[in-house]
C-alpha cells in the first residue's frame, strides 16, 4: 500500500505540494487536472520525471471532472475522448500508471414533483455511447500502459450507472477507485458493489464523513478507516488521503501514525 495526498488548492505550485508531501512522509501526489497547475500544457512530463527523480515521490492523475464520455453531442464526446488520450500519453511519458476518473451522471430536468435524469430516460443510448467510448479508452490504456480507475461519486447505486459498470466489466482492464467517503455519504449503499468488483479495485480515496459533509479529517466521522486501510494493505492499493487542506492532511497523517499505518 502507498499513501498519498491530493493537489491542494491553497498552493499555487507543484513544488509547494511536493514539499508538504515530503514533510508528511507520504509516497505520492494525485495531480488534479481541474487545477491549472496540473494541466499538461502547464506541467510537462519532463518536469514530472525530474520531480520523481529528485524526490523519489510518485504521482497519480485525476482527470477533469466534467468529462462526459456518453454525451449525446458527437463533437463534445470526441473532445473529451481526445483529452483522455492526451492525459494517458502524458502519464505514460512521465512514468505515471494510475489515472482516476468519474462516470458522469449526465443532466437532469427538475419537474414539479420529481427529478428526471436524461441518461435514465434514454438509457439504451447512454449505455451504447459509453460502451463505444470505453472500448476506445481501454485500448488506449493498454497502449500507454496505464490503468483507468472509475471512481464512485455517490452514484454507483443508481440503476443506470450500475448497468454501465456491469457492461464495462467485460473489459479485462476495467478498474475502480473506491472513494470511501463518498460511499459513506451515500449511506454505504455502494459498498456491496465494491464487494462484487473487489478484484477490480486498484485505487482508493480516503476521507471521513461526519453526517453533513465528506472530505473530513480521518477518524472524525463514520467511515471505518482502519477497515478500509486493512483492505488497501491486503490488496496493495494506492490510497489518496483526500482531505483538502494542509492542516487537515497534517492532522490525518498524525492519526494514521497513532493507528500504526505510518511510521
Amino acid at each position: 500500500m502507498k499513501l498519498g495526498m491530493p493537489t491542494l488548492v491553497e498552493y499555487r505550485s507543484i513544488t509547494e505540494n511536493i514539499q508538504l508531501c515530503n514533510t508528511l512522509g507520504l509516497d505520492f501526489i494525485e495531480l488534479n487536472m481541474n487545477l491549472p497547475i496540473c494541466v499538461p500544457e502547464n506541467l510537462s512530463y519532463s518536469e514530472l520525471k525530474y520531480y520523481k527523480d529528485q524526490t523519489g515521490l510518485d504521482f497519480t492523475i485525476h482527470l477533469p471532472e466534467e468529462m462526459d464520455l456518453s454525451s449525446y453531442h458527437p463533437s463534445i464526446r470526441k473532445g473529451h475522448l481526445e483529452r483522455c488520450r492526451q492525459a494517458m500519453e502524458w502519464a505514460n511519458l512521465a512514468g505515471i500508471r494510475t489515472l482516476n476518473m468519474h462516470l458522469n451522471n449526465g443532466i437532469y430536468f427538475t419537474l414539479p414533483q420529481a427529478r428526471v435524469w436524461i441518461n435514465e430516460k434514454y438509457e439504451s443510448k447512454f449505455l451504447e455511447l459509453l460502451y463505444e467510448s470505453y472500448s476506445e479508452l481501454y485500448h488506449l490504456a493498454k497502449t500507454f500502459k496505464v490503468e483507468l480507475c472509475i471512481e464512485n461519486t455517490g452514484n454507483f447505486h443508481i440503476p443506470y450507472i450500475r448497468k454501465a459498470l456491469d457492461q464495462l466489466s467485460v473489459f479485462h482492464n476495467f478498474y475502480l477507485t473506491w472513494d470511501v467517503g463518498h460511499d459513506a455519504k451515500a449511506g454505504f449503499g455502494e459498498e456491496s458493489i465494491f464487494t462484487h468488483f473487489n478484484t477490480r479495485i486498484r485505487h482508493m480515496h480516503l476521507h471521513d464523513y461526519n453526517g453533513k459533509s465528506d472530505h473530513q479529517s480521518l477518524y472524525t466521522g463514520v467511515v471505518p478507516i482502519n477497515n478500509r486501510l486493512d483492505f488497501a494493505q491486503k490488496n496493495d492499493l494506492s490510497v489518496v488521503i483526500e482531505v483538502k487542506t494542509s492542516e487537515a492532511l497534517t492532522e490525518s497523517v498524525a492519526e494514521l501514525k497513532k493507528n500504526g499505518f505510518l511510521s
